[in-house]
């Protein structure tokens, strides 16, 4: 039997498990997006609404509940629903910064909410498209306090594809395990 040098010894009890903790560390580190990533490339959701835009003047001249304004609306809820997702996001951990729409609360603290771009997204008409809404749900105390809603948060997870119906709206997204912190840059306040 051959006995291996000292330094080979070195190498394969502490520096190659090092390397292998290193490997796994940088396979996780989240990649920070914008909300503009989620919509996949090609779509251009402003020829979209070019395509709306005689129905959306409509809607500033019909009085409130008119049929033919709902219809209209309903039109345009339709097509948001169904508004494509990038699936080149599937299974990556991703960041990313936002406000929530609170699903689910558990002794005060949010822990199942839509994410959205901009504050108020899910009590507007109509709401923001699939493609800018996602399902959170977060890790084991991760949660929001309730306080916190009205702040931005950076959120952390791993995004999958999924079309999520809720009472307050429609997600294209589901991030899982999601890690949560309040989000302060140069652009929001403080």
């Amino acid at each position: 039997m051959t006995t291996q040098p000292a330094w080979l010894k070195a190498v394969i009890t502490i520096v190659f498990p090092a390397f292998l903790w290193a490997s796994v560390a940088v396979a996780e580190e989240p990649r920070k997006i914008k909300w503009s990533d989620l919509i996949p490339e090609g779509y251009e959701p402003e020829k979209l609404l070019q395509a709306y835009e005689d129905d959306i003047n409509r809607l500033n001249d019909l009085p409130d509940n008119s049929p033919e304004g709902l219809a209209i609306l309903e039109k345009l809820q339709d097509v948001i629903a169904n508004s494509p997702v990038n699936e080149k996001l599937d299974g990556q951990t991703i960041a990313l910064a936002g406000f929530i729409a609170p699903l689910a609360i558990k002794n005060g603290t949010v822990t199942r909410f839509l994410f959205v771009p901009y504050f108020g997204a899910c009590i507007h008409v109509p709401a923001p498209p699939v493609n800018q809404t996602i399902l959170v749900d977060t890790a084991p105390g991760q949660g929001i306090k309730l306080h916190q809603v009205d702040f931005p948060f950076l959120v952390t997870g791993k995004l999958t594809l999924q079309h999520t119906q809720t009472d307050i709206g429609s997600a294209g997204y589901h991030l899982i395990d999601a890690h949560t912190e309040q989000y302060k840059d140069e652009v929001w306040l403080e």
